[in-house]
């Protein structure tokens, strides 16, 4: 029995150094859970701007082809008008 005491306390040992190396596992393991859930609610904010952003940039755009409706129809008349006042016109 003296040869297996030596042999029980280095599984004692070796028992109680798992069960440290686990609880630390568990530790580790809850710690990145934590990281995990606080990077998804950034990633989520992040999301929720750029969605903002593009509804904006969708908003100019729509103004700017309104714009362009009415400033080139416009334009085209005063072109117009100038190559009337200066190929077409008579000289007084």
């Amino acid at each position: 029995m003296t040869q297996h005491d030596p042999q029980l306390e280095r599984i004692e040992q070796l028992l109680r150094e798992g069960n440290q190396l686990r609880t630390q596992a568990i530790a580790l393991q809850q710690e990145s859970m934590e990281l995990q859930r606080s990077l998804i609610e950034e990633q989520r904010a992040i999301l929720a701007k750029a969605s903002r952003v593009n509804d904006q940039a969708l908003a100019v755009q729509q103004r700017a082809r309104t714009l362009q409706l009415a400033v080139v129809p416009i334009l085209v008349l005063l072109i117009g008008y100038a190559s009337w006042l200066l190929f077409f016109r008579v000289s007084p």
